[in-house]
């Protein structure tokens, strides 16, 4: 049974509407439960947007329910919103970039990684 993310934040919420439905579910079908990397996403986003703590949102999150797809990348991008203020957008990017120099005009990677800076790139 796919879990997706208003049943993981009904979960995870301590004041959610849905928590108690949420909860019954989870004990009935716990070990049917799964999800995939984009709920994840989801959830590193709502979490950004509600100023909750986005690393342990979504490790807790990957805790409750099997979690298909790439889920470290999730987590790792989540540990950089967390520790060094980036969104959830521009750290996926930083982490799939894998080490490759990022060409972006976005001075948040100016001191993580190598950047192609766009805005001194002079028009030919």
């Amino acid at each position: 049974m796919y879990a997706e993310t208003d049943f993981l934040l009904a979960l995870i919420k301590d004041d959610d509407w849905l928590g108690e439905a949420a909860e019954t579910v989870y004990q009935e079908h716990r070990d049917e439960l799964w999800t995939s990397h984009f709920t994840l996403i989801e959830l590193l986003m709502v979490a950004y947007r509600e100023d909750r703590d986005t690393e342990r949102v979504v490790s807790n999150a990957g805790t409750l329910v099997d979690v298909r797809g790439d889920v470290e990348t999730v987590v790792t991008a989540a540990t950089y919103v967390e520790d060094h203020g980036f969104t959830p957008f521009d750290a996926l990017h930083l982490v799939e970039s894998n080490g490759d120099t990022i060409a972006s005009s976005d001075d948040t990677y100016a001191n993580v990684t190598s950047r192609l800076d766009l805005k001194t790139v002079s028009e030919e």
